[in-house]
Formats: structure tokens, sequence, C-alpha cells
């Protein structure tokens, strides 16, 4: 997907696209990927648990909180 940098404007972390829809701070793109690896090391230190094990635990509970809420794919607001 191409877009155009004049839509563009980088907040430190990475790029954020079409800024009047993108609260301060949000991150988009590449940069999303970079703030969860972080957030998942910073977890799995904090548990003193290995990277593949936050990851683990992480979509285990994920995997409950959607089958909880009815397991849709899209839900209503």
């Amino acid at each position: 997907m191409r877009m155009s940098h004049e839509h563009k404007r980088a907040n430190g972390r990475g790029w954020v696209d079409n800024q009047k829809d993108c609260p301060e701070g949000e991150l988009r793109g590449p940069a999303t990927l970079v703030k969860i690896t972080e957030d998942v090391r910073k977890y799995a230190s904090e548990q003193g648990v290995s990277d593949e094990q936050a990851l683990q635990a992480g979509m285990e509970q994920k995997s409950r909180e959607f089958s909880a809420a009815g397991a849709e794919i899209y839900s209503k607001a």
C-alpha cells in the first residue's frame, strides 16, 4: 500500500499516518511491532520467564478473553 508522505509526521518512535484520526502517541506500522516486542520482553523479564513463555501465556489469556466474549470476529461496539 502506498501512502503519501505529505499526510505523515514523525512522532519520534515511528510514522503516524493521518494524524487527525490517530490519537497522540498511537503507533502504527513497523513502530507498533517494535513496541509490542519491547512490551513482551519487559513483561517476560518482570515475570522471570523467557520471551517464548511470555508470548504463550499472553496468547492463552487472549484466547480465553476471546472465547468469553462470544468468539465473534466482528463484535458490536
